[in-house]
């Protein structure tokens, strides 16, 4: 769940954000953004999301095979012993999803981002296999969401196109009331996209600012929204 935030494709970042959204972004570490670990590609100045993926995306010519080809490690990640699907990449490295800073006060505001956690792991394990798992995406998403996200694997597929690494969800922000909430977040995504044989040809973009709407239908949380348009970057965060 870069030049993917189209892990990736619709209804909402909206291109005109809040000003007290846009405010947050040029203070230090606005969002309690993960800081990046050592040895860890930064990509701050990607323009737009990989594991999550709104846009079309901007190829890096492959290096040469004498070129070293950076990783993405997942023993850096504790949550990355949960992965359990076969990684579909070159590398064998999969993709996976964890949960990061949240702030959220009601129970409500809890399950929507439950929602927003479980739609991310679908369109993450999406961008590295190409598989949809039709049941397991309708349990957390509906609408421009759901179709987004079964999208995505036919887009990365015909690009030929996996993505690797981590994608780190943050909410600083649950607004709304009753049955629709607006999840904001300023996202970690240190996924990758490579080619067939594993070349990156989309780096990390780090800190991307996602807004989502989640609805609740018949007791159940779903993320109704996805990006149209390239989300903007989260500048400001320690490195």
């Amino acid at each position: 769940m870069r030049r993917r935030a189209g892990v990736i494709p619709a209804v909402a970042i909206v291109a005109a954000l809040t000003g007290a959204t846009l405010a947050g972004c040029g203070s230090d570490n606005p969002y309690d953004l993960p800081e990046y670990e050592s040895g860890e590609a930064s990509g701050a100045s990607a323009p737009s999301v990989s594991g999550a993926g709104t846009g079309g995306a901007t190829s890096a010519p492959a290096p040469s095979e004498t070129e070293s080809i950076p990783t993405v490690s997942r023993a850096a990640s504790p949550a990355s012993t949960d992965v359990t699907y076969s990684p579909a990449d070159a590398r064998g490295e999969g993709a996976w999803v964890e949960r990061g800073k949240v702030r959220a006060g009601t129970a409500d505001a809890k399950s929507a981002v439950d929602a927003v956690v479980g739609y991310m792991e679908q369109r993450v394990r999406i961008s590295n296999t190409w598989t949809v798992d039709e049941a397991a995406l309708a349990a957390v998403a509906s609408g421009p969401a759901l179709t987004s996200a079964q999208e995505r694997a036919a887009s990365q597929q015909a690009a030929g196109r996996r993505s690797v690494g981590r994608f780190v969800v943050n909410v600083s922000s649950v607004r709304g009331s009753g049955d629709t909430l607006t999840v904001t977040g300023c996202h970690f995504d240190a996924t990758s996209e490579l080619d067939e044989n594993g070349y990156v040809l989309v780096p990390p973009p780090g800190g991307m600012l996602i807004r989502m709407k989640v609805q609740k239908a018949q007791g159940v949380w779903k993320v109704t929204s996805w990006p149209t348009k390239e989300a903007p970057t989260c500048e400001g965060w320690k490195k």
